[in-house]
């Protein structure tokens, strides 16, 4: 019996992939592969960036709390990981927010290579983006689906009923995807969109798992957090006396 995982360890990811450990280093540290922690009832600030219009940037936080769950490891510090074999760790990734980093007086998380994890989205993200695989797992759901217009999508497990403005963002951002130039000026994709708010938290502040579908750089740029798009498929109603591509019965 084979149960189900949120995240797995990495001598689970080595046998399924059938590579050596050196491998999984070099994509983990070169950021082609994020890794993960798991962490208990920690104080955890999430926010965003702002700029400064001089080429500076500063945090803007929006939730602290009790956090227990995973955080995933910037690539620098997964670097001094593997070199040092431990290491003390303040800031984190999430797909949550812009950033995530401890607060008050919390003493920096000690990590040890042996906790280090992949989450099942990541393990799959890789897998589709290189065509790359272990055991043969049957046939996988698309990473990314949009109805014609962009106003359902789904991106991974997470499905969006989408706005105007949002169905032309996720458009535009899908778009850039496909021409290669995945990351774009979230300013520039919202003013073309019609928005008036030149903030994407604003402008999808409805839709509470977002950040699921678009990932920020935290310096203003965005794309989609998703891998390969299929369509998703609909029933139109036929034309009277025409049966030309409808689905039947």
């Amino acid at each position: 019996m084979e149960i189900e995982k949120a995240y797995f360890t990495l001598p689970e990811i080595l046998d399924r992939w059938s590579i050596s450990e050196a491998d999984l280093i070099y994509l983990a540290e070169n950021d082609k592969l994020r890794l993960s922690v798991r962490v208990f009832g920690i104080p955890l600030e999430l926010g965003d960036y702002e700029d400064t219009g001089n080429g500076e940037r500063f945090r803007v936080p929006w939730e602290h709390s009790r956090y227990s769950g995973l955080l995933d490891l910037y690539a620098q510090d997964v670097f001094q990981l593997f070199r040092c074999s431990e290491i003390h760790i303040s800031d984190f990734r999430t797909p949550r927010a812009s950033y995530a980093a401890l607060y008050g007086e919390a003493e920096p998380i000690f990590v040890m290579i042996g906790d280090l994890l992949l989450r099942l989205e990541e393990r799959d993200r890789f897998e589709t983006e290189t065509g790359f695989s272990g055991a043969d797992t049957g046939p996988q759901l698309p990473i990314f689906s949009a109805s014609p217009e962009y106003h359902e999508v789904r991106c991974g497990g997470h499905q969006f009923r989408l706005g105007p403005i949002q169905a032309q963002v996720v458009r535009a951002l899908h778009e850039a995807t496909r021409r290669g130039e995945a990351w774009q000026s979230g300013k520039a994709i919202l003013s073309a969109a019609g928005s008036k708010s030149l903030k994407m938290s604003d402008v999808f502040k409805s839709q509470k798992q977002w950040r699921s579908l678009i990932e920020s750089n935290g310096r203003g740029n965005y794309r989609l957090n998703c891998g390969c798009f299929r369509p998703i498929p609909f029933r139109h109603a036929c034309p009277s006396g025409s049966t030309v591509g409808c689905a039947g019965g």
